[in-house]
């Protein structure tokens, strides 16, 4: 486990669960009757006869991806063993993604309903709100009497992934679950958090002892991502990323002005999206402005809001990417050693061949610093007889004494003087990026001088720069 430093404590850090309710879909029209509180008790059944043969036909309805998202049981397995790593810990963080991909089409394809025709995907509405209950529930009985900070992250909705309206049904029927798990925090702001929640899926607490003096703002990034629309196919509405951008904005100022530390979680990172890029650099390098560069978000207005804040913003958590990766925020003009550290918690979700993982921090409650993580991965994708081994701690590995913006300014510019990519803690980054190895691990090694210019350079113009900069990668 991460390093037992004194003054520090355990805390879990979960990414993109991805629960699939539809792995037997002989078990869905039970779930659909019965209220979330009883579903553990239908997936927990033996699996029908006919499970393998039904799985493979919601597959191929819903032209899924190859692999899959999360049974109940690879869920349970998880959320097991990150108690079990982690049995000290004082709270968790879930930094977005909790059901499955292609929800409503999975849901259609296991009741034998006809295929969506429109962007209209109320038949599983209520479905969608069900599970994301679950999995929230779930989260909140593995680890009793401790907070539980919950992010809602692309997938989570009542419509198309990269789809939520403000005000939406889905968030109103969430939104006491994810309260439920806010254990120890204020009941002013536990009341407050309800009432955003349900606005555009955002909230600030004041973080539960034995954290001192520390904000967490969440945020739902869906609104702000490049590929946004509401669930009216409105790709031009603009009303929930301008709610949380000037939301934001005010607590990271009223932090600032009592002296408080901050941690931002969501779930996309504000980041550019390098991997089209790093194996087009040629081409983008001649392109006219930052054309063949895409980011995660349509603008770079979150990433200048946390960069101007770097002096409160003591840790980012996001996911997304299903990644082991680290990033640092720092503006071009910040002072060395300043700017935001990021960790993108790598994902519970196999569904992109990775083997599973689960993550454990080490936090000082004083200073609000990320101390140390460990990672540990799982045996399997499937979550039956699954072991849960340590894969590496954060100190150990990179020579770090804390995840802090110094520390990542140090690492990225070591991981950027090794040019041909062959130092050991280069090769440990490569390896440790994608769980279970495989072509993504021998890609990012292919194109390492143009990766790393992603963990430091997060606006499209900053990343082209130093691409184009860079030394040819090998």
């Amino acid at each position: 486990m991460a390093s037992a430093q004194p003054g520090t404590f355990p805390a879990v850090m979960l990414s993109d669960l991805h629960f699939d309710p539809f792995h037997d879909p002989a078990k869905v029209p039970q779930l659909v009757k019965a209220p979330a509180e009883q579903w553990e008790a239908i997936l927990k059944q033996p699996d029908s006869p006919t499970q393998a043969a039904d799985f493979a036909a919601v597959q191929e309805a819903c032209h899924a991806k190859q692999l899959t998202d999360s049974p109940y049981v690879l869920l349970k397995s998880a959320l097991q063993a990150a108690r079990a790593h982690a049995q000290d810990a004082k709270f968790v963080t879930v930094s977005g993604d909790l059901i499955v991909h292609e929800l409503d089409c999975r849901y259609r394809a296991a009741l034998h309903l006809d295929k969506a025709t429109s962007d209209d995907q109320s038949v599983s509405a209520a479905f969608a709100e069900k599970a994301t209950v679950f999995v929230m529930k779930q989260v909140e009985a593995t680890f009793p009497k401790m907070p539980v900070y919950l992010a809602l992250g692309n997938n989570d909705s009542r419509c198309n992934h990269n789809r939520l309206d403000v005000r939406d049904a889905y968030l109103k029927a969430t939104a006491q679950a994810m309260a439920d798990g806010l254990v120890g925090v204020s009941a002013a702001d536990r009341l407050l958090a309800l009432s955003t929640y349900q606005a555009a899926g955002y909230y600030a607490v004041t973080m539960a002892a034995p954290m001192k003096n520390t904000r967490l703002l969440v945020l739902d990034d869906t609104y702000m991502m490049s590929q946004y629309a509401n669930c009216e196919a409105d790709a031009k509405d603009r009303k929930g990323a301008e709610e949380q951008s000037e939301w934001l904005g005010k607590e990271l100022d009223a932090a600032r002005q009592h002296g408080q530390r901050v941690w931002v979680m969501g779930h996309v990172p504000p980041t550019v999206s390098p991997d089209k890029a790093m194996t087009k650099i040629k081409a983008v390098c001649a392109a006219t402005g930052t054309t063949g560069v895409s980011t995660f978000l349509y603008s770079d207005e979150l990433t200048d809001l946390l960069e101007s804040h770097a002096d409160v913003i003591t840790l980012a958590i996001f996911g997304h990417t299903h990644m082991d990766e680290l990033h640092l925020l720092q503006a071009n003009d910040a002072a060395k050693g300043s700017g935001v550290p990021v960790k993108v918690v790598s994902s519970v979700s196999p569904v992109d061949g990775n083997m599973p993982s689960v993550t454990v921090g080490r936090v000082s409650p004083t200073s609000a610093q990320l101390t140390d993580y460990t990672v540990f991965v799982a045996s399997n994708a499937t979550g039956i007889a699954t072991a849960w081994a340590k894969e590496y701690s954060f100190d150990e590995t990179y020579r770090e004494t804390a995840f802090t913006a110094p520390a990542l300014e140090d690492l990225i510019g070591r991981f950027r003087a090794d040019l041909p990519g062959t130092s050991p803690e280069t090769q440990a980054y490569i390896q440790h990026f994608y769980k279970g190895g495989g072509l993504p691990a021998l890609a990012l090694g292919q194109y390492w001088q143009a990766y790393v210019c992603s963990m430091d350079r997060p606006t499209a113009k900053g990343f082209k720069g130093c691409i184009c900069s860079a030394p040819a990668t090998r």
